[in-house]
């Protein structure tokens, strides 16, 4: 009798341990995930840690989860939103992937000529600044303090440090100057 109870234990476990990778691949299907948001979700799923991490590097072994193309195609993404490095590095963090591992991807990218998408934080956060005041002229509104300290604050969002905002703010205001 004590046999079949843990027979039927172990049956209870794999049927769990099944669904929950059935579920991850689903996931995986629907969008790149980094391998700690997979073993959050799998242990969310009812599998324990070494089953989490078991399946995870059978994922990771098969391609489905590759955390430098997740970090290299993040980093694109992030500066096609104007987003400062250091930002993006701390969003990361948040999906798992150390500052290390991140700053090495970034390196990596930076030395391979063909990757044009990663300027200097600076020239990124000019060309935000300078497309906000383009779309202000445009609309025939004046750049002034006002715009100006609402450049400063989309800055600061996207994570800049305040150097890099007045630089860009004192940039904006000369090119309006020249213009005017």
């Amino acid at each position: 009798m004590m046999k079949s109870s843990l027979s039927d234990n172990n049956k209870d476990r794999n049927q769990i341990v099944d669904q929950a990778r059935q579920a991850a691949l689903r996931k995986l299907s629907a969008g790149e995930r980094t391998e700690k948001e997979v073993l959050d979700f799998l242990c969310g799923k009812g599998c324990t840690a070494e089953e989490a991490a078991q399946i995870t590097h059978e994922f990771s072994e098969w391609g489905y989860i590759d955390d430098k193309k997740y970090c290299r195609r993040y980093f694109e993404y992030g500066r096609s939103k104007g987003k400062a490095t250091a930002r993006i590095i701390r969003e990361l963090a948040q999906k798992g992937i150390s500052s290390d591992k991140a700053r090495e991807v970034l390196s990596d990218m930076k030395n391979n000529d063909h990757e044009s998408s990663l300027t200097d934080d600076r020239d990124t956060a000019l060309t935000v600044g300078m497309k906000m005041a383009a779309n202000q002229a445009d609309m025939g509104k004046l750049i002034d303090d006002k715009f100006l300290a609402r450049v400063g604050r989309r800055l600061a969002g996207l994570g800049y440090d305040s150097s890099t905002c007045y630089y860009v703010i004192g940039r904006v205001r000369a090119a309006a100057d020249k213009d005017d």
